[in-house]
This record gives structure tokens, C-alpha cells and sequence, in this order.
């Protein structure tokens, strides 16, 4: 093959790949999966498993070895690296700072546990599946990374579609995830695993993107703008390689499979769980931490896919561990929705609303004013607590600004002496800066405070404010109504409508 025939069959393959990569995450997202498994199921049809085949003259001719090291060389090596700078830039030093102490232990045991049963998993393994016996140690130093990691990128996903991101909840998941991510980066540096497998990408990205976040304070506009250059260009090529490296069907054990991912899931959710609950939260609460932290995503197939490039890996142990990270992915919002939203009231946003207080306009131009205006709009219900409540509320909004996109902010916090929780709404016509993802003001405010240690009821009541504002239209009905009372209903026709909307259909 001539250099330009090459060029046309490589640019060719490239161009399959990617749009069949983002046609099934785009097709999967539609259904409530991560884009991952989309991306990932593109290679698996493309590749050997599927097209090769069914139509194997044609899979060797798009993907010929020396095009698929091509096809997965170069941008997959730029997607890692981009991956991981995105997932140093989650990373929030603050966070980590303010919050480390009380979810240290959630963080340590959520490494522990699972790692130690991928070390048990790579001594036990067969003769058989190890690829050179002579670097067991070796394996069963990266299979206790790959189990010990979290996915910081599909965890915050999965809280913002919940509704979690800005909770208490949230933010301790978040935190103990980074503190996993950052142990991990340490434990690679003094393993033999790092150059074993050149798994040195791993802390190159991660340190770049805690640097660049550190020192420019990328703003959530600015971090939004990066995730999407990555997620929309490289990560799709990335992961959709995957399926072109092996055959699954070949190397699928199912044995070796479940095995992988009971090691992987029950030691995280249980570690995490304890440590969770060990900082106040209760049990219910305390095992969403668990499930949350469990998902491996992007990062357990980044390791994997790095170690078995090296040749650490068989294509036995290297599906099993993708097979790990996807479905623990898969399993992780699921989990948590069931725990912490069975069936919640939806009338708790209104009822408080009732007793709390509405402002039709917001003369306030920062978040600082407009938390202390409507704190004062919720005049005796705070007697003797305004002052409390406000300074609770700012120093909150210091460690995790609460913009949760779509011109909607929910500043909250945990008050001393508080017995009920108390809501305020106010409207700004302007909009006010709380540091939202999508980098658009908040037009719509709620204040909400809650007693302390009042984990259930603040995920409920979050849970329940985000609903009745997911809908765009309810949104501008909210901006429109001329009263407490129309407010109210706009609320409850935007939450059935959203209830509804994702209701399963046949």
C-alpha cells in the first residue's frame, strides 16, 4: 500500500470510528448511560468481535494492524493525557483542605479494601492468564490500582444529574474520590507498576491538571470549554480503540468477569460506606457515598488499556477490567437514586416555600448580597440566627459555589440551632455569578437552610428543588409569575412535568 493509499484508508477508518463512536454515546446518553459505554460498544462492532466477523476482509482492511496502532496510537495517547489533565483539574485543592479530615477515612478504606482484593486476585491468578509469570507482582501491583481508583469525571456526572453535586452528600463523595485519585498517583510513583507499564502518564496528566487549576483558577466556564474539546474530539476515538484491541467474545470469562467486579464493587461500597458513616452520615446516606465512589469509568479503562500495551495484560484480564469499569459506571447512579430518592415528596419545595419566603426581585449584584437579602427576607423565622445563617451560608458558598447551570443557584448550608429546614426564592432579573458549569448567571435563587447533620433532608429537598427546575418552561413561568401562590403551582406543574418526562417507556 502506497503512502496515499495508506493516508485514505487511515483518515477513513478514523472518520468511521469517530462518528460511529459518537452516534452510539450520543444514542446511549438518550437512554440514561454514560457516553463511555456508547464510545466503547463503537470499537466492539467495528472491530474483531463484530465486523471481523461478519465481514472480516473488510475489518482487516479499515483496521489493519499497522492502521489500528495508527488509529489508536496518536490521539489515543493524546486522549489519555487530556483525560487525566481534565480529571487534576476536578481535583479541588479547597476542597480537599476543608473537608479532608472528615472524609479521610471514606477516602483510605474506599483505596484499601478493593486494592487489597486486587492484589489477592493477581497472586491467585492461573499460570494461564498471565501474560510473562515473571512480573506477577508486577499485575498484581496495577490490578490493585485499577480496583482501588475511582472515576472522578463519570462521578461528577452522576451527581449532577441527580441533583447532588452542590449537596453535603455530593461533596463528600467528591472529596474522598480525589483523595482515592491522588493516593493512587502516590502509590504509582514508589511501585514498580509506573515504568512496568508506563503508567508515568497517569501522574503527568493528573499534576498538570492540578497545576493549571491551581494556578490560573479555572473558572467552571473555562473547565467546561476544555471538557468538551476533549470529550467531543479525543475521548470518542479513545475509548471507541478499546474494541478494536481484542476480541470480545474470545476473551470474555464470564467466571473471571464477576469475579473482577464483586473484588472491585463490595469492598468500595462497604470501605466507603464505613468511612462515611464514621463522619456522620447515616447508613442509607453513608452506602450512596459507597456506590457513588465505585464507579471506575474512563480511569479503569485508561489503566487498563496502558498496562496491556505494555504487555502486563491478557486479553482475558484486560476485558474483565473494562468489563469492571463499565458496569460499575453503570451501576453507580442507579444505586444511588434508589437509596436516596425513594419516592421522595414532591410538595417539599412548596411547602417550605409556604412557610419560608418569596422575593419577586433580587436588587443584589454578587452572591455575598444576595445571600444576606434573603436571609432577611425570612425575617422572625431567624430570629437571633440571621447573622449565623449568613456567615454559614457565604463560607458554604466559599468551599463549593452552588450554580447549578440553567440560570438556577441553590446557596445552602447547615445553621446551629436550626430545628426545621427554611427556604427563600428570590428572582434576579439581571442574573447573579454563583460559578454555575455552564458559566450563565443565576436568575433564579434558593436559599436553603437546613438543621445540622441533616443529610436526608437536605438530598430530598435538593433533589426536589432541581426537579421542579429541570424544565425549561417551568423555568420561564418561574421568572413570569406575579406571586407566592402562582410560584407554588408553577413548581408543582414543573415537577410532575419532569416526573413524567422520565418515567420508562414502553
Amino acid at each position: 500500500m502506497n503512502a496515499v493509499n495508506h493516508a485514505v484508508v487511515f483518515l477513513s477508518s478514523l472518520a468511521l470510528l469517530f462518528a460511529a463512536a459518537r452516534l452510539l454515546g450520543a444514542l446511549g446518553s438518550r437512554v440514561g448511560l454514560p457516553l463511555v459505554i456508547g464510545e466503547t460498544a463503537a470499537g466492539v462492532l467495528l472491530g474483531p468481535t463484530v465486523l471481523g466477523r461478519v465481514a472480516p476482509g473488510a475489518e482487516s482492511w479499515l483496521f489493519a494492524p499497522g492502521l489500528r496502532e495508527g488509529t489508536a496510537g496518536a490521539y489515543g495517547s493524546m486522549a489519555v493525557m487530556l483525560l487525566l489533565v481534565l480529571v487534576g483539574m476536578e481535583v479541588d485543592l479547597s476542597l480537599l483542605r476543608s473537608r479532608g479530615r472528615t472524609v479521610l477515612t471514606t477516602g483510605l478504606l474506599g483505596i484499601l479494601l478493593p486494592a487489597a482484593g486486587g492484589v489477592a486476585l493477581g497472586v491467585l491468578l492461573p499460570t494461564a492468564d498471565l501474560v510473562d509469570p515473571s512480573r506477577r507482582v508486577a499485575l498484581a501491583l496495577l490490578l490493585a490500582v485499577a480496583l482501588g481508583i475511582s472515576a472522578l469525571p463519570v462521578i461528577a456526572k452522576t451527581l449532577r444529574d441527580l441533583g447532588l453535586f452542590k449537596s453535603d452528600v455530593g461533596l463528600t463523595v467528591m472529596v474522598a474520590a480525589m483523595i482515592d485519585d491522588v493516593a493512587v498517583v502516590l502509590a504509582l510513583l514508589v511501585a514498580t507498576v509506573t515504568p512496568t507499564t508506563g503508567l508515568h502518564a497517569v501522574f503527568v496528566g493528573l499534576v498538570a491538571g492540578l497545576v493549571l487549576a491551581g494556578l490560573t483558577r479555572v473558572n467552571a466556564r473555562s473547565r467546561t470549554a476544555a471538557e468538551r474539546l476533549v470529550r467531543l474530539f479525543f475521548a470518542p476515538l479513545f475509548f471507541a480503540s478499546v474494541g478494536l484491541r481484542v476480541d470480545v467474545v474470545t476473551a470474555f470469562d464470564l467466571p473471571l468477569c464477576a469475579v473482577v467486579f464483586v473484588l472491585a464493587t463490595v469492598p468500595k461500597v462497604v470501605g466507603c460506606a464505613v468511612g462515611a458513616r464514621s463522619a456522620g452520615l447515616k447508613w442509607r446516606e453513608a452506602t450512596a457515598v459507597g456506590f457513588g465512589m465505585n464507579a471506575r469509568g474512563a480511569m479503569g479503562i485508561l489503566l487498563a488499556t496502558l498496562a496491556r500495551e505494555t504487555g502486563l495484560l491478557s486479553d482475558r484480564v484486560f476485558v474483565a477490567l473494562v468489563v469492571m469499569a463499565l458496569g460499575t459506571s453503570l451501576l453507580s447512579g442507579p444505586a444511588m437514586k434508589w437509596l436516596l430518592y425513594r419516592d421522595p415528596p414532591e410538595e417539599d419545595v412548596v411547602t417550605l416555600l409556604r412557610r419560608g419566603a418569596f422575593v419577586s426581585e433580587l436588587h443584589a449584584d454578587n452572591p455575598a448580597d444576595a445571600i444576606n437579602e434573603l436571609a432577611r427576607a425570612l425575617g422572625s423565622l431567624l430570629v437571633g440566627k440571621k447573622r449565623d445563617a449568613r456567615d454559614a451560608v457565604l463560607e458554604r458558598e466559599q468551599v463549593a459555589p452552588t450554580g447549578l447551570g440553567d440560570e438556577v443557584a441553590i446557596p445552602h448550608a447547615a445553621v446551629l440551632g436550626l430545628e426545621h429546614p427554611l427556604l427563600v426564592l428570590g428572582r434576579s432579573p439581571r442574573g447573579i455569578d454563583f460559578s454555575a458549569p455552564d458559566g450563565r448567571p443565576a436568575r433564579l435563587v434558593f436559599l436553603l437552610l437546613i438543621p445540622p447533620k441533616a443529610y436526608e433532608e437536605e438530598v430530598r429537598i435538593l433533589a426536589s428543588i432541581a426537579r421542579a427546575t429541570l424544565d425549561v418552561r417551568g423555568r420561564e413561568e418561574l421568572l413570569a409569575a406575579s406571586g407566592l401562590e402562582e410560584v407554588t403551582r408553577v413548581l408543582n406543574r414543573s415537577a410532575k412535568r419532569t416526573r413524567e418526562s422520565m418515567r420508562p417507556r414502553a
